[in-house]
């Protein structure tokens, strides 16, 4: 065994988001991660993740950048989907958190409490949205089923909460910011409620594929890692690579390990809200050679 890669380069398509989650990928390919492990990425963008899902089921695309809610659903319904490297999570306490509930500042609701009887935007029922907004607000106390859901894309939030079509918004970055910028203010981090550094994205890929290159798989992850760990720990670079007026975001939290007890906890809320009906093999769905850790702390630090 060698450990120098083979002259060969492998071109590698992946699936993506355009959100700021996903840029550890871009700077991995910018700072030379991928091409030492012989490898060239062919980045296609897709709007979420079911359609990624989508789009590997039908062979179309290597691997795929989602979150692991997407991906639970698309194993339960017989898509062979298995991570193969972990990407980001939620904060640590609210005011770290990247993806809240907002309310605007002329808005009556100041606690979770008061979100009963009220309406919340959501970028699609029965998807990791749903599942933490709910599971955050039945882990406080407020039944979950007592508030409103309805659907509406991110972009249109900020002037839907502002127009008064909707009490609520759950919705990441750049679009929490834009809110808060205007007067608005976070009533709910549902990531932290629910556990310290929640876990939310992952790279995965098909069963079959994975089998069938093994060495490929392993490159690719040491590479994705690498480019995990270098973005958690240059926030500047990242930033540098949005657009000027969105750079002051929150950022995620990036790292290699999978906290496979949280991981859990995210699958039985996914079958509690009915976004599967079967809790998904985990061992298959999180292979062992993804690596696992209770807590994030180790890669993390303070803050």
């Amino acid at each position: 065994a060698t450990s120098a890669p083979s002259a060969t380069v492998t071109t590698i398509t992946v699936n993506t988001l355009p959100i700021a989650n996903a840029l550890p990928l871009d700077l991995g390919i910018q700072k030379g991660f991928f091409a030492a492990q012989g490898i060239e990425i062919k980045k296609s963008t897709l709007q979420s993740g079911n359609d990624i899902v989508l789009a590997l089921a039908n062979n179309r695309g290597e691997i795929g950048y989602i979150g692991y809610t997407p991906g639970m659903i698309g194993r339960t319904q017989g898509i062979p989907i298995t991570v193969v490297a972990a990407s980001e999570t939620e904060g640590a306490s609210e005011a770290d958190n990247w993806q809240n509930v907002v309310v605007s500042g002329s808005s009556s609701i100041r606690s979770p409490q008061d979100l009963v009887g009220k309406t919340i935007a959501l970028n699609a029922l029965k998807g990791v949205a749903e599942i933490v907004v709910r599971g955050a607000l039945d882990k406080l106390g407020v039944d979950s089923s007592s508030v409103k859901y309805t659907v509406m894309p991110f972009p249109a939030m900020p002037a839907a909460l502002a127009s008064g079509l909707v009490d609520a918004v759950h919705t990441p970055e750049p679009f929490m910011s834009q809110i808060v910028a205007a007067g608005g203010r976070v009533v709910l981090a549902p990531g932290p409620v629910l556990g310290r550094y929640f876990p939310n994205g992952c790279y995965c890929a098909r069963e079959d594929w994975v089998r069938a290159n093994p060495g490929l798989v392993t490159r690719f992850r040491t590479a994705i890692n690498q480019s995990l760990v270098y973005a958690n720990s240059h926030p500047d670079e990242i930033r540098a690579m949005l657009p000027a007026a969105i750079r002051n975001i929150r950022l995620p939290t990036w790292s290699p390990l999978v906290d496979r007890v949280q991981l859990l906890t995210l699958a039985k809320l996914a079958k509690k809200y009915g976004a599967i009906t079967t809790l998904p093999n985990m061992t298959k769905f999180v292979p062992s050679f993804v690596e696992g850790g209770r807590t994030l702390q180790a890669t993390v630090g303070q803050g």
